[in-house]
């Protein structure tokens, strides 16, 4: 007898193999989203948190549109993901700074689902997971956790065969998530923005992964918006992908519009309107280095 899980992975194979372009939208057929969650989190029970909904977007007060923080999730299905912490990030967010070594195990999950990008590989998704733990009260240096993954359908099973966990200091949520083709070679790349705060300022990163080769390859890691002190002007900018033109390049740079309105201590009196470019493999790794307090 053919299991459910199988007959379901089967259909998925087969309408994914009709189109490279599938790997564009999320999958939303929910047994498979099930299974997905189920081989990220394997040893926790997963239940839908009915009526539930988390938007974290938001715009720092009284200031322009432009530094608005959409949440990419927040039209997503939360999930109430029930497991005991399974590594240090997770048991840090877990937390509750003023209890020692009480832990939650309750996860509230937003998530998205895609084919894995590539015309040979039919096998595997990729996941992209945000989620925080209800009843924690953690520190600053991990208050949620945005996380990519790769899952692989291998011996009748879904299985995780790879993880990148994403910054976490003063993390709340995912702006932006896309796969497309930035370098021509009928593989997208999966662009993410994250953000982070901090004494006196707000940001958010664009990352940009390959995934050919199945691998989380980074190639970009620039900030995407830069809001300074609510207390005074500070550095306030924000840039945009120039997708076309990054295309032209063939993603071996990625160019931007940038829209500058605050530099040091002063606003400008007009907007400063750039276009930079900046190589592959710019930026630092986006992957989470957990700081413990303390240290």
């Amino acid at each position: 007898m053919v299991k459910k899980t199988a007959l379901v992975a089967c259909i998925y194979l087969l309408t994914t193999a009709a189109s490279a372009l599938s790997a564009t939208r999320p999958i939303i057929d929910e047994s498979l989203r099930h299974d997905i969650l189920q081989a990220t989190f394997p040893k926790a029970t997963i239940s839908l948190a009915a009526g539930r909904s988390i938007d974290r977007s938001w715009n720092p007060e009284g200031h322009l549109k432009e530094f608005l923080f959409p949440d990419a999730l927040a039209m997503e299905k939360v999930y109430r993901v029930v497991g005991t912490a399974s590594d240090p990030v997770e048991r840090c967010a877990a937390s509750d700074v003023t209890k020692g070594d009480s832990l939650s195990e309750t996860r509230e999950v937003r998530f998205q689902v895609y084919a894995w990008p590539g015309t040979a590989d039919r096998r595997a998704v990729l996941a992209v997971l945000q989620y925080e733990f209800s009843d924690a009260n953690p520190p600053a240096s991990c208050l949620s956790i945005a996380r990519i993954s790769r899952v692989e359908w291998r011996d009748g099973e879904w299985h995780e065969a790879g993880t990148f966990v994403l910054g976490t200091i003063h993390h709340n949520s995912l702006q932006r998530i896309e796969l497309i083709d930035l370098a021509g070679d009928h593989n997208q790349e999966l662009l993410i923005e994250s953000d982070l705060n901090g004494a006196g300022f707000s940001a958010s990163n664009l990352v940009v992964f390959s995934l050919s080769g199945g691998q989380f390859v980074q190639w970009l890691n620039v900030p995407s918006r830069v809001f300074g002190s609510t207390e005074g002007p500070g550095e306030k900018f924000v840039q945009m992908l120039d997708i076309p033109k990054t295309m032209s390049e063939r993603a071996r740079r990625f160019c931007f519009h940038k829209i500058t309105f605050a530099r040091g201590d002063e606003w400008l009196s007009q907007p400063l309107k750039t276009e930079p470019c900046y190589p592959r493999f710019t930026g630092d790794s986006a992957r989470e280095v957990l700081i413990t307090p303390g240290r």
